[in-house]
């Protein structure tokens, strides 16, 4: 089989925004692109319709509820078998527990004729049970993890084939993410930053995996020795309230500024002098902070997850334990006071994303999996299947 005539069925059980979503469209976007069919398996009303809508078919029968739901099971078991009996995609690629379950079990009443992918995208733990075992080992055929980290360890674990997990990180487009002083002068307008001030971005859900928190304190500790260092704040979550009370509170509320979400991050980022991914949970291949450093923003980051495997310490920006104040303070603060390390870590941050973690190479890299899973899969199906 040729890669241009593969039609992919991507399947995503969310309803609302964030990096899960992100990885969806951009993977939609990339194989249009290179003249690939994709079907969108999701729920009405997400948001995965509006932002592929000009790249993928939507197919929005799916309810994709967790827990004991009997009706929403037979629902999507019937709505993926209609669609897998009319249109038989080439592959089958689900991300998350229960878009994985239903598109595993359908394909399986159907005999197991489509190669299942899933992307795992986050660190949280997969419980070793029985159930888990015949969906990973016997009802999936390869699993992508969105870093090495995780992929380590899923290699490690008895519900997983190491053989049959690779790691890609996530990728951003460099052409719409690049440097643009006049854009520059906009945002920095636009959030009331004047040309003085040292601007620290975060960019995350307001939850407490991301670490907001921490950046907050390290922010009060530096208060007095960088007077002129102001918070920018993207994103929005359960924690809003807090978290503006924990500003007022910490006597920074003047220089924190909550900007909600927005659609056009490749603008607002260009406000930045550094960036900053302070994450104690969840984290494995930030969009954020590719797309931050692909404007030539060096990043403070934790070493949670994968993080530490988009910089070095050092180089592209710095590295800091998780969940610690201090550590976060000093690099901000080494920082602000070095506009040339900001330039130098800036351009290779750019650098690296262009070379690693571009959007193309993403694409590029996932189509190399799907080739290698029909091969694979074809080769399989000849001899007999089995484990």
């Amino acid at each position: 089989m040729k890669a241009s005539s593969l039609h992919i069925f991507v399947a995503d059980p969310h309803l609302q925004g964030g990096g899960q979503v992100r990885y969806i469209s951009t993977l939609a976007a990339g194989l249009h692109a290179l003249g690939h069919r994709v079907t969108i398996g999701c729920r009405p009303g997400s948001v995965l319709i509006e932002q592929t809508c000009h790249d993928a078919f939507t197919y929005d029968r799916f309810l994709f509820k967790g827990g004991v739901r009997p009706g929403a099971w037979i629902n999507d078991l019937r709505a993926a078998g209609t669609f897998l009996r009319r249109y038989h995609p080439d592959i089958i690629h689900v991300n998350g527990s229960q878009d994985h379950w239903t598109m595993a079990l359908a394909n399986q009443i159907s005999g197991h004729t489509i190669p299942l992918l899933r992307t795992r995208h986050n660190t949280y733990a997969v419980s070793p049970n029985p159930a888990n075992i015949l969906l990973n080992r016997r009802l999936t055929d390869f699993q992508i993890v969105v870093c090495d980290t995780v992929r380590k360890t899923l290699a490690q674990h008895p519900a997983f084939r190491a053989e049959r997990l690779c790691s890609i990180h996530n990728g951003v487009d460099t052409d719409l993410y690049q440097r643009d002083e006049s854009a520059r002068f906009r945002a920095r307008q636009e959030f009331n930053c004047k040309p003085t001030d040292f601007v620290c971005g975060i960019v995350a859900r307001l939850v407490s995996a991301k670490g907001h928190s921490f950046l907050f304190e390290a922010a009060a500790l530096l208060k007095e020795e960088i007077p002129n260092l102001i918070i920018l704040v993207f994103g929005q979550g359960v924690l809003e309230k807090e978290l503006r009370q924990m500003a007022e509170d910490l006597g920074i509320s003047s220089r924190v500024r909550f900007h909600g979400f927005r659609t056009d991050m490749q603008y607002c980022v260009q406000a930045f002098d550094i960036g900053t991914q302070p994450s104690i949970d969840c984290d494995t291949s930030s969009f954020s902070m590719k797309e931050q450093m692909a404007v030539c923003i060096p990043v403070v980051a934790s070493d949670y997850g994968g993080l530490h495997e988009i910089i070095d310490d050092g180089k592209e920006g710095f590295l800091v334990p998780h969940g610690t104040v201090e550590p976060l303070a000093k690099a901000i603060k080494t920082l602000a006071q070095s506009p040339e390390l900001c330039r130098e870590m800036g351009e290779n941050a750019r650098e690296r994303v262009c070379r690693e973690f571009s959007s193309t190479t993403f694409v590029r890299r996932t189509v190399e999996v799907y080739m290698a899973m029909l091969e694979s899969f074809k080769k399989n199906s000849s001899n007999g299947r089995g484990e």
